[in-house]
């Protein structure tokens, strides 16, 4: 296993579709201006030292946190260490945040999604252009968090949690969801998201999720 960042060995990073080196996703993470554009960078490499056992990346991730003036995320001690990497090959980070949030008051769920949503139109303004892309908002929730949300009674949830910032032509409506069928092939109705064969919003998606479970484990 790699124990550093170095110039002899790279790791390059998959991130809005392109492959970055490690170091240059750190300095555009530190160099973000805020910690909250910052996340977007971080979320990438956390999903990359996740899928490839990596927890020494968290060192790096708390430089950023620091840098921010932002708390650090806990270390474990050198003794507890092969404990924690077995047991994440086993408990994935998806599972982790599904299992932090059903824990969560409904109070602090909504404040989560808040953030999450601020976080995706600052940074991601180009993946939600219209109403309809709140079906993949209810889709990552429904699929990803709690699987007890319905289509029916989303636009009522979504309200709760909607950012004062939020674009009022982009404002979720009474007809929405209705949508669904109409994007949505019959085959993959019944379909995660992320098991569909044509996800309409695919990286939004995606990109939202990377967003909340940063949100979520942080």
């Amino acid at each position: 296993m790699r124990q550093k960042i170095d110039n002899n060995e790279k790791d390059y990073i998959w991130h809005d579709g392109v492959r970055i080196s490690a170091e240059q996703l750190l300095s555009m993470a530190k160099n973000a201006g805020s910690y909250a554009l910052a996340e977007h960078y971080l979320c990438s490499l956390m999903a990359y030292a996740a899928m490839n056992q990596l927890p020494y990346y968290i060192n790096k991730v708390n430089e950023v946190r620091e840098h921010y003036q932002v708390i650090p995320i806990p270390v474990p001690k050198e003794k507890d260490s092969v404990a924690s990497v077995s047991y994440n090959r086993h408990v994935s980070i998806d599972d982790m945040a599904r299992k932090k949030y059903g824990l969560m008051s409904d109070e602090d769920r909504r404040a989560i999604l808040r953030v999450s949503l601020q976080v995706l139109i600052e940074t991601h303004r180009e993946l939600f252009e219209r109403t309809t892309h709140w079906i993949g908002i209810y889709l990552v929730i429904r699929d990803r968090l709690d699987s007890s949300v319905s289509k029916k009674g989303f636009k009522d949830f979504a309200k709760s949690f909607t950012p004062e910032c939020w674009p009022v032509m982009l404002a979720i409506g009474v007809s929405t969801m209705s949508n669904f069928s109409h994007y949505v092939n019959y085959e993959d109705r019944f379909e995660a998201y992320y098991d569909m064969d044509h996800n309409p919003w695919d990286d939004l998606c995606n990109v939202f999720w990377n967003i909340l479970k940063q949100q979520i484990m942080g």
